[in-house]
């Protein structure tokens, strides 16, 4: 009765508490093995859950709790079963017929005499809001904001964590794109991190809910995956890895090399995981492009290597004595000659060739602490070089450098050997990715200087002491270049200009912060053959060229952000510049950088709608083309310009530009009343392939005029061949590029065709993107009206995929506008977008503008538009683009 009396008193002190603090109860009897979940109200007990068997049937986990969350939540009862304890755990709760939530489960488990428990009580309360706001911190700090995947850091947080507790068979990938920095040279840095960006994409789609992606820096992606059955999964895998890779198109070939560690039930750590897929993929780049290695494969084919003794090997005298009399002599006339910078550079690059290694580093002290280096690797090894650069510079590797320092001049055959002696300089090697060394201590009396490592060395590590060799003069020549050097290095993350770096601008980009500016001005600047001048006169020599490039941009834009994004390429992005400004201080710079006395070409670009990424790729074009003017002449310009005239015309004259046609169809009667105009190219070699193909290559030259112009004209052939032949005839819209618009001969060639087709032109709609808001008002109302003279309908193309200046809508006439397909990808799932659209299809119908929706490709798309405003749709859903001679009968014929 006591025990009772007791019982009760706790019940009603749990439901006061619970009812004040708006909380739920969890109770479970270990002896019937029955649980309940109450919620309070109004005073009373009201029961959620009342679950039977509740061990016995494995359902702890499995009710109410997010299966997600089902392991730790299972973790939890399970501890608080073994004995009298408290325990508090965070899981999405799930109540009957409502969405998860997360909770907070405080619980307590009661034991009898003998230890044993037999009650568990506990309560439960929301903290959703402040789980998603911490989940949001935790994203921003975990994820790669490009590429949307985890960080390096993250990533190897989750890995350690896997590597305990996972139970199947896994794999530890890393990929490395190949060619990634011919990719970015090439095709421009918006290319670039378009790849990143869809490769870290495709990655997670692949991956699934059996792993997780991350990126390690630059072109290097990780990916951890569980649950395989036997090798040959494995092995599939990583070939339907490569070849959704294949997706990713672009004016160049996309591949990957892939290295591959298998867990294979082994308890292994991160480090010794990394180091093995690393050796993979390091084998797959060595054997070509888009190969698959597994460390296995090459682990098999290695030698059975000699047990080591110690370590580390100090370099003693073994190898072939006129070998390393002819290197050490070669070094020395190096570092002999002026120019400190120059001779230490190209002494690196020949000590790197003569031990075939990834990278050969210098990290030396300067104003006390051993914060910088040099360093020269080969193409392959750039993600080494990049992370032993940022930890010298930032500190974090000075207590590590101190105690290589302190073994001497020494060989380190296999990094593995450190670990237990030596984990500290472990754990920092295996983090460069380097599983081999050799290395020497530079000291000035008794004050360690710096060391010289030569990381991952192929060849001649027996002859390693012509690197102690080097020593005295090396540790000399380091002095003497601090005290002439000591005012010229900066401590910002770029050394040498003091400029912000590329990683900033990508951040800032990719956060959207450009959609709260009122206007963007973008500069890019290029220092001309500056890979050129850094091997034939040294990079001192390079450098000075770019800190002078860096010190005019500081004068002339001191109030706006300036980023070094690339090696000899500098950018400026002047936010809320006004359009006139703007053009003046573009006019001052080209004056200035024209007195430097070297060839800096510059690009720039304009927006009342900034889009960093696409402004930036659009500087980079004016760039391009003022590069080859300062490379070349006018002369030679011209005529690369002409050439690529002469090939377009001879392309034309050979049927190969195709003009192809999309319906837009009347969304109530589906019935099809328009079509719109697209380009297509028949190549001998890839066959018909899309405008992404070729079109760049006119933006550079300024020649898509004649691609517009083209089209214009078979679209005018094709109107007057359907009237003769009797067809119904429907308007078709032709696309006019930015270009095209500031084509100062349009007017006249456009006059030309209306004359000599003599057609009613209102058979014809122009369409233009609503960015022609940032071009010249002038300019563009004197071609508008030109347009509207000669009888031709305007359309704005694209309206919603930028920040939409509703100005431009009414400012020139336009006669109908279409709604962006990003403005309907997400209409069948998010309310939001559905309330979006249906107030722009009624404020443009509202304006007495025909309203056309694009990008429609499902019946749930077409239901939502029919409640909206929308008149005309256009889309997969009711047919793909065919060729001209084809539309009439799939699309208009009866």
């Amino acid at each position: 009765m006591r025990e009772q009396n007791e019982q009760e008193k706790q019940n009603e002190l749990l439901r006061v508490i619970a009812e004040q603090n708006h909380e739920k109860l969890i109770q479970y009897d270990a002896i019937e093995d029955r649980a309940l979940v109450y919620a309070i109200e109004n005073g009373q007990f009201i029961l959620l859950f009342d679950i039977a068997d509740y061990v016995k049937e494995n359902h702890y986990g499995s009710v109410f709790i997010d299966p997600e969350d089902k392991k730790v939540f299972r973790r939890a009862i399970q501890a608080c079963l073994q004995k009298e304890q408290t325990a508090v755990v965070d899981v999405r709760y799930c109540g009957k017929n409502e969405t998860p939530q997360w909770y907070r489960f405080y619980m307590v488990s009661i034991a009898d005499g003998n230890g044993t428990v037999y009650r568990l009580a506990g309560r439960l309360w929301n903290i959703d809001h402040e789980k998603n706001i911490t989940e949001r911190m935790r994203r921003r700090a975990e994820i790669d904001v490009l590429t949307n995947v985890y960080n390096h850091k993250a990533f190897e947080e989750y890995c350690t964590k896997e590597l305990v507790e996972c139970t199947t068979n896994a794999l530890f990938i890393m990929l490395d794109v190949d060619d990634f920095k011919m990719i970015n040279d090439t095709q421009g840095h918006a290319v670039g991190d378009m790849v990143l960006s869809q490769t870290g994409s495709i990655l997670s789609e692949v991956t699934g809910d059996c792993g997780f992606v991350g990126r390690l820096g630059g072109d290097e992606f990780a990916v951890f995956v569980s649950g395989f059955e036997n090798t040959v999964e494995m092995e599939e895998f990583c070939v339907t890895m490569r070849e959704s890779l294949k997706k990713i198109i672009f004016d160049m070939e996309y591949s990957v090399s892939i290295g591959a560690a298998k867990l294979n039930g082994r308890k292994i750590s991160f480090p010794d995981f990394y180091y093995e897929a690393d050796r993979a993929v390091y084998a797959a780049k060595r054997s070509g492009k888009n190969r698959i290695v597994f460390y296995d494969q090459i682990k098999d084919e290695k030698q059975p290597e000699p047990e080591i003794c110690d370590p580390v090997e100090p370099i003693v005298a073994q190898g072939n004595e006129s070998s390393i009399l002819r290197q050490l002599r070669t070094c020395m006339e190096t570092l002999g000659r002026e120019g400190i910078g120059d001779a230490l550079m190209q002494t690196f690059e020949a000590l790197r060739q003569y031990f075939d290694a990834d990278c050969v580093v210098l990290a030396y002290a300067k104003e006390g602490g051993i914060r910088y280096v040099e360093e020269c690797h080969r193409n392959t090894a750039q993600m080494m070089a990049r992370l032993v650069t940022e930890e010298i510079e930032s500190g974090e590797a000075e207590g590590v450098i101190q105690k290589i320092g302190q073994l001497g001049d020494v060989v380190i055959p296999d990094i593995k050997s450190l670990r237990k002696s030596h984990p500290v300089i472990y754990e920092y090697l295996a983090e460069l990715r380097a599983w081999s060394a050799a290395g020497i201590s530079l000291y000035t009396g008794d004050h360690l200087l710096g060391i010289l490592m030569v990381l991952n060395p192929h060849r001649h590590l027996e002859e390693a002491d012509v690197l102690s060799m080097l020593g005295t003069t090396l540790a000399a020549r380091i002095e003497l270049r601090n005290l002439q050097e000591q005012q010229e290095y900066d401590r910002t993350h770029d050394k040498l200009t003091g400029l912000w770096n590329r990683e900033g601008l990508s951040v800032m980009a990719r956060t959207g912060a450009d959609n709260m500016f009122c206007s963007l001005g973008v500069i890019t600047t290029d220092v001309i053959h500056l890979s050129e001048i850094n091997k034939q006169f040294g990079y001192i020599s390079g450098n000075r060229r770019l800190m002078e490039v860096a010190d005019l941009l500081k004068s002339m834009f001191p109030n706006y952000r300036i980023y070094r994004y690339d090696e000899d390429e500098m950018l400026v992005l002047c936010i809320n510049i006004k359009r006139q400004e703007m053009e003046q201080q573009v006019e001052n710079l080209q004056k200035r950088l024209a007195g430097l006395g070297f060839g800096v070409a510059m690009g720039y670009s304009w927006s009342a709608h900034p889009q960093t990424r696409s402004q930036i790729a659009e500087a980079e074009v004016l760039m391009s083309n003022d590069k080859l003017k300062l490379m070349h002449g006018t002369t030679v310009m011209k005529r690369m310009e002409q050439s690529v005239i002469d090939e377009i015309n001879d392309l034309m004259e050979r049927g190969r530009y195709l003009v192809y046609l999309q319906p837009k169809v009347d969304i109530h009667t589906g019935r099809t009343e328009g079509a719109e105009a697209l380009i297509r190219q028949l190549d001998d070699e890839l066959g018909i392939v899309g405008p992404g193909m070729f079109i760049p290559v006119l933006e550079h030259y300024n020649l898509v005029h004649m691609i517009d112009l083209f089209v214009l004209d078979e679209v005018f052939r094709y109107q007057k061949e359907q009237i003769r032949e009797g067809h119904r005839t429907v308007p078709i819209s032709v696309n006019f590029s930015k270009m095209t618009i500031m084509y100062p001969e349009l007017i006249e060639k456009v006059t030309q065709m209306v004359q000599k087709y003599d057609i009613p032109v209102e058979l014809i709609h122009i369409e233009v993107t609503e960015t022609v808001g940032d071009m010249d008002h002038v300019l563009i109302e004197n071609v508008a009206n030109s347009l509207k003279e000669l009888g031709f309908r305007l359309s704005m193309d694209d309206f919603g995929s930028h920040y939409s200046n509703l100005a431009v809508l009414i400012q020139y006439d336009f006669d109908s506008a279409k709604i962006d397909r990003s403005m309907v990808t997400e209409i069948t799932n998010n309310r939001k977008s559905r309330i979006l659209l249906d107030y722009m299809t009624s404020m443009i119908n509202d304006l007495g503008i025909h309203c056309i929706v694009e990008g429609i490709e499902t019946k749930e798309q077409v239901d939502i538009l029919k409640k909206t405003k929308a008149e005309m749709i256009q889309g997969f859903y009711f047919g793909k683009p065919v060729p001209k001679e084809k539309f009439y009968e799939a699309f208009i014929a009866e």
